[in-house]
């Protein structure tokens, strides 16, 4: 079966969260905010308004969860994708803790909810990161600084210590962050779905919006092919699929494709390789990830490429097990499966109003499990009247990425990028 961005994944094989009953939107209606996008990023930010106790109708064009939401390596951890250090020295230590603190905000998030919901996403403490290079006193430097000026509880892992939990040649030391956890995101996807119906959100599936219209008296309408919402408020949370609705957006968000596998269970193969429950994700640009899953499986994942479909995609991620585990080489895989990420150019959320009455929550690409859930927090407060909420994101407007050639540039990044690192590791061979 050719692999596209609609392919089954595991996480819809095996969730244990059931899907809900949606219906679409087939009538007109009013409602106080609009959420136009059933990932995360809309699932968080309707929950957090009707916690608050403001009315809300969320339109979704498939099912909640269906694009990147439900479909990425599930990994929870501090942070954005542009790291905490070099915000730091773009903006200041002052205004990078406080989008650091942010971040922190959609994992407690995270954690009260699946508590507070009985959310079956099956949530695994700790995350570590493994070194691809034999730079230990850098790593500590960074282990230090990240504690010091951001308040962490990162630990250095040295290579002795780190090869007794994952029995790579590839890897040097290591860090592990205990606040970090890991979880099915499809389960919390619909966890969130169930939550935010349940206090009071009119949720609509197979319901895609197809046009925004501003009326003389200040509202919205969404227009849809069954229906059409009049708003007093839009937030718009779609990213890389979907209609993005406003040219300037539209034109701010960058698609980039990466790949998952999961493997059959490997029982002993893999107790013998993996002797640690945590999440791993490695220091390269293009980073590899993985985490064992329940019954003695391994999620496996990573690589970015301008193309979704890939030619024999389990055997390009099989090789790349087998380079970090030579003893896990030849596993069967039972799923495989392509992602669309959706970026910003300077690799930060959206995280604003953009209009008077229109906000956008979007382009969480690479930490979309705690930003999205931070970015509904804080626009849920803005809307409440909070507007200071959103300062910490101020930085970050949507800017252009120049469609096509935008892909192709991020691509040669991604190529120099991995030269680059493959030249640092070309003598590294961990003992």
């Amino acid at each position: 079966m050719p692999l596209t961005a609609d392919t089954p994944t595991w996480y819809h094989l095996a969730c244990r969260e059931p899907a809900p009953a949606l219906p679409a939107l087939t009538a007109d209606l009013e409602t106080r905010v609009a959420v136009v996008g059933g990932g995360l990023a809309g699932l968080a930010t309707a929950l957090s308004l009707a916690e608050r106790g403001i009315a809300c109708t969320l339109l979704e064009a498939g099912e909640p969860g269906g694009g990147a939401s439900g479909r990425n390596g599930g990994m929870v951890s501090a942070g954005f994708t542009r790291g905490s250090l070099d915000l730091a020295r773009k903006l200041g230590l002052e205004r990078a803790r406080a989008l650091h603190d942010a971040s922190r905000l959609g994992m407690a998030l995270i954690r009260a909810r699946v508590e507070r919901h009985a959310i079956a996403c099956d949530l695994v403490e700790g995350v570590a990161v493994a070194s691809w290079f034999d730079e230990p006193a850098a790593l500590r430097e960074e282990v230090g600084r990240l504690n010091r000026d951001f308040a962490m509880r990162l630990s250095f892992l040295p290579r002795e210590a780190f090869r007794e939990l994952y029995r790579s040649p590839r890897y040097f030391d290591g860090i592990l962050d205990p606040e970090g956890f890991h979880l099915d995101p499809l389960a919390l996807s619909r966890g969130y779905a169930r939550a935010a119906a349940g206090l009071g959100t009119r949720i609509f599936a197979n319901s895609p919006v197809h046009g925004l219209e501003r009326s003389a008296d200040g509202k919205w309408r969404l227009v849809t092919p069954e229906g059409s919402v009049v708003a007093e408020e839009v937030v718009l949370c779609t990213s890389a699929y979907g209609d993005a609705l406003l040219p300037a957006l539209r034109r701010a968000i960058l698609p980039v494709a990466t790949f998952v596998m999961v493997t059959e269970p490997l029982g002993e193969r893999l107790a013998g390789a993996i002797r640690a429950p945590f999440a791993v994700y490695d220091d390269r640009f293009a980073t590899g990830y993985y985490r064992p899953l329940p019954g003695g499986r391994l999620l496996w994942g990573g690589r970015i490429s301008l193309r979704e479909r890939q030619p024999d995609l389990a055997g390009l991620l099989k090789r790349d097990l087998a380079r970090v585990y030579p003893q896990l080489g030849g596993v069967e895989v039972a799923a495989a499966w392509p992602g669309r990420m959706g970026f910003a150019r300077h690799k930060m959320p959206l995280v604003r109003r953009l209009q008077p009455g229109l906000w956008v929550n979007s382009c969480h690409g690479g930490h979309g499990l705690n930003g999205t859930s931070t970015g509904g927090e804080l626009i849920a407060r803005a809307i409440q009247g909070e507007a200071a909420s959103l300062q910490p994101f101020a930085p970050f407007a949507p800017q252009p990425v120049f469609g096509p050639l935008g892909r192709i540039a991020a691509q040669a990044v991604y190529w120099g990028h991995a030269a680059r690192d493959a030249w640092r590791s070309r003598s590294q061979v961990a003992p």
